[in-house]
């Protein structure tokens, strides 16, 4: 039975199906309405799935192209890595994580209930990965499994309301409302990549708004300027790597059309994306009412980074090309500082980067997201080099390998000292309440 229910809180398509068929009944919607709600949530997540899962097909072999032309030493960074290695290497985390997931989501719904910050987190990977987090941490810090479970599991809990409370307020200048909420684990990456890009930028010269000569007017089309961008990407890496090294990837192909090819396939990628993304909310939003009426008053659904991306699609390339850049010059900093080399994350750089560029772009136009992806990549490689020199990966099976979520990197540090860091997050929650209460009066 737990198996089952973590498979389903696991699965966002089932999630948020769910979410639309309670909030559907809740509104007292006919059976037709409610089946044709439920489903349309679902296939638009699916779809959206099937876009990110294209979009990486695609860029992986950039990844690998990538670091075999500059020639990159050090470890790779994926926090689902990291957690996956930990749950199979110790089954006290496994069991335990386990628990706090599924408790926690429920923890997560009390609190919105009750408490002023009404946000039901919603991505299901993530929660996976700061259960294990929340886990591990309290396990390394000598936890017994009881106390692991229920202290992880109202950490959980509380966590899926702060995070999501610290980027509200640039969501709403983003979208104009507070229709939904930000629900992935950069958020302490993001907003504060932000915030500097918003001191730094200039608000009036907004990068949606970018003015163009007719001849370049094209730029303006998502698929264009993604096309442009990507081909230009795969085309300087293909021809510095040559024939031979691409030949592994691509085969008996021509490189120069294997890498047109790759950089079309990645911008098919973000269109299905995007069509998921539109199918989705234009269900969910409508049926989420029904739980924000009846269930949890005022809940608003936090949900995954692909969201935004409609929003804001020039900030979102911009936030792109300067996060490779930030984690490029991230890379030299940790070698410098820590002695360990995380590795480029392009894919990160993509959907997390490029939502820092969207971040900064709400906050300081044009150049703010210039800069939000910067700092934000900077900010990845750095931290991910210093959690790796407090934390011992490979003695909990994840050797080789680091974390890209900067949420469980501050986490995971300030559990360290296990008091101290749920002091903190027991603080930061009532200064949100607090907040929050305040702005609402």
């Amino acid at each position: 039975m737990l198996d089952f229910l973590i498979n389903i809180l696991e699965t966002p398509a089932i999630v948020l199906g769910l979410v639309a068929l309670i909030g559907l009944l809740l509104q007292g919607k006919s059976a037709g309405q409610v089946f044709s709600g439920t489903v349309k949530t679902s296939l638009g997540m699916l779809v959206l799935g099937a876009g990110a899962g294209l979009i990486v097909t695609e860029i992986l072999p950039f990844v690998d192209l990538f670091s075999t032309v500059f020639n990159l030493q050090g470890f790779a960074t994926s926090s689902e890595a990291v957690v996956g290695a930990m749950q199979s290497a110790v089954p006290v985390i496994a069991n335990t994580s386990a628990l706090i997931m599924a408790i926690g989501f429920l923890v997560n719904v009390i609190i919105a209930r009750i408490s002023p910050l009404k946000y039901i987190f919603l991505t299901g990977h993530m929660m996976w990965i700061l259960s294990v987090a929340i886990a591990g941490s309290l396990y390394v810090g000598g936890f017994n499994e009881t106390i692991i479970i229920v202290v992880g599991s109202i950490l959980q809990g509380l966590l899926m309301v702060i995070l999501p409370a610290i980027a509200q307020p640039t969501i709403r200048l983003i979208t104009g409302s507070d229709q939904f909420a930000y629900a992935h684990l950069t958020t302490l990456g993001t907003v504060p990549a932000a915030y500097i890009g918003g001191l730094l930028g200039d608000k009036s010269k907004n990068a949606e708004d970018i003015k163009l000569p007719e001849s370049l007017s094209f730029f303006k089309d998502t698929s264009m300027s993604v096309a442009i961008v990507m081909g230009i990407f795969y085309l300087i890496v293909v021809l510095m790597a040559g024939p031979e090294v691409v030949a592994v990837h691509a085969g008996a192909q021509n490189y120069i059309v294997y890498g047109i090819l790759k950089a079309l396939g990645f911008t098919a990628g973000i269109l299905v994306l995007l069509q998921g993304v539109r199918m989705f909310l234009g269900e969910l939003v409508p049926a989420f009412k029904g739980i924000s009426d009846k269930l949890v008053p005022g809940a608003v659904p936090a949900l995954d980074v692909p969201a935004l991306f409609a929003y804001a699609p020039n900030s979102l390339m911009i936030g792109f090309v300067t996060a490779v850049v930030g984690m490029i010059v991230g890379m030299f900093v940790s070698s410098i500082l820590f002695k360990s080399v995380p590795l480029v994350s392009i894919i990160g750089a993509f959907f997390t980067g490029g939502v820092a560029g969207i971040f900064g772009n709400a906050r300081g136009g044009t150049r703010g997201a210039i800069i939000s992806g910067f700092v934000y990549g900077l900010l990845l490689i750095v931290g991910s080099g210093f959690l790796f020199t407090i934390f011992d990966y490979a003695a909990y099976g994840a050797a080789g390998v680091g974390h890209d979520c900067i949420d469980v990197m501050v986490i995971m540090t300030i559990l360290k000292q296990p008091y101290v860091g749920i002091a903190i997050i027991v603080v930061a929650f009532a200064v949100l309440c607090f907040l929050n209460r305040k702005t609402s009066k």
